[in-house]
């Protein structure tokens, strides 16, 4: 069998007694950009069309909410295009359409970046990056009490359009919908506090019930209250698979629901241990990128279990913060150290030492076996290395799934529903 692995692959022989299952999407062929945009504006969820809500409304200052670089989408130049055209057919001026990009506490673009997202837009339009240190305004307090901070300029708006794409977050349990509020435009103090409960049970990837996070980025869309949401699936190939205009927290829901029949893959039992890849180039370009895959990968296995994930990351670790926190923190360290501290950058060392305390994780990577067992991890240098160490660990009966692309599916045990 084979694996990608940087922009190559990598072979590897399993005995078939062992092999439990491939866990991979369907691949898709989806409609045309254009059918896929016609079909969402014209049967929008919960909501009149756009265009009609717009001439009732008849708004002298929109915001259209975008994402940043980190959360790209497919297809966003025509998409948004499409958006603006529809906006102005409704009778808004064009100098009355202004984006917010919404970068939470990320970096700005560079203008190349800009041009690659928003193409001839960003020329012909208003772009002001959030910035969530200042110009900021309070709209409330969450049930957790949790003050919501927000972006002045998008706050004061006459109508705000929320605009982003659904997938898997290990923290939030989907990306999309809400998260266009929080994290993205949203204080430093807002974002910290919310993310720094990622330790909390409940907080996973594909879950929105029982977790306190994104309870707490949905009761932050109800505060702020939006007017319009357009929201898109994609392929695993980065494709876009289906458009949702409506309804800012029913179009959502329909884009997760939708998603998730995708994306889950039913499993008959848990495994003993489980083979992952990231996926290859450009997904596995670093170890910060490549290892989000255990968050869903470890959902098909026992507590206890094993995970060889396969990763090049010729581009080394990608996050420094994340490094300094995992080799000066034992786990039990991390699993304890307060909340209040937490500091956003290296968050996710919080999240992987959970993994680490529940799972061993074997590591095929050109990262520095050194650093790799500074950090909690061990190193191997081939799959079948990692496969006779767990069979030596487990007995000669273990069972394994396989992932070609960890980032694109979450194994779901069969009759064991997800809390959306």
């Amino acid at each position: 069998m084979q694996l990608r692995y940087g922009s190559g692959t990598i072979d590897f022989e399993i005995s078939e007694k062992h092999f439990c299952g491939i866990l991979e999407s369907e691949k898709e062929k989806p409609a045309s950009v254009e059918d896929l945009l016609k079909k969402a504006v014209t049967e929008p969820i919960n909501a009149p069309r756009l265009g009609k809500l717009l001439r009732k409304n008849r708004p002298t200052d929109l915001v259209i909410i975008v994402s940043d670089i980190s959360r790209s989408i497919a297809n966003y130049k025509k998409i948004l295009k499409f958006l603006v055209g529809e906006i102005v057919d409704a009778g808004v001026d064009e100098k009355n359409i202004h984006f917010i990009i919404a970068i939470g506490t990320h970096r700005t673009h560079t203008p190349e970046e800009n041009k690659k997202l928003f193409g001839e837009l960003f020329d012909e339009f208003e772009f002001i990056f959030h910035n969530c240190n200042k110009d900021l305004v309070t709209i409330g307090k969450t049930s957790t009490d949790l003050s919501i901070e927000v972006n002045k300029r998008a706050r004061d708006a006459d109508f705000v359009l929320l605009s982003g794409r659904v997938d898997f977050h290990y923290l939030a349990g989907f990306s999309g919908g809400r998260k266009s509020i929080l994290p993205g435009i949203s204080s430093y103090d807002t974002i910290r506090t919310n993310h720094s409960k990622l330790r909390r049970e409940g907080v996973a990837p594909g879950e929105l019930k029982n977790n306190i996070i994104a309870q707490e980025m949905a009761e932050a869309l109800e505060l702020f209250k939006p007017d319009y949401l357009v929201n898109v699936v994609e392929t695993t190939e980065r494709e876009t698979s289906r458009i949702f205009f409506g309804n800012p927290v029913s179009a959502f829901e329909q884009a997760v629901e939708y998603f998730c029949s995708r994306r889950n893959q039913s499993i008959n039992q848990l495994g003993d241990c489980v083979l992952v890849s990231a996926g290859g180039y450009p997904q596995d370009n670093n170890f910060y990128n490549s290892h989000k895959s255990l968050n869903l990968a470890i959902h098909s296995i026992k507590p206890g279990g094993s995970v060889i994930l396969v990763a090049r990351c010729q581009d080394g670790m990608g996050n420094e913060k994340f490094l300094k926190l995992m080799q000066e923190h034992n786990i039990d360290q991390l699993l304890n150290y307060p909340e209040e501290k937490i500091e956003i950058g290296g968050h996710r060392a919080f999240v992987t030492a959970k993994i680490l305390k529940q799972y061993k994780v074997y590591v095929l990577s050109e990262i520095s076996p050194k650093i790799l067992k500074s950090i909690g991890f061990i190193p191997i240098n081939k799959i079948e290395e990692g496969i006779e160490n767990i069979k030596k660990e487990t007995g000669d009966n273990f069972k394994l799934y396989i992932i070609p692309n960890g980032k694109t599916v979450l194994p779901v045990l069969k009759n064991q529903r997800r809390q959306l």
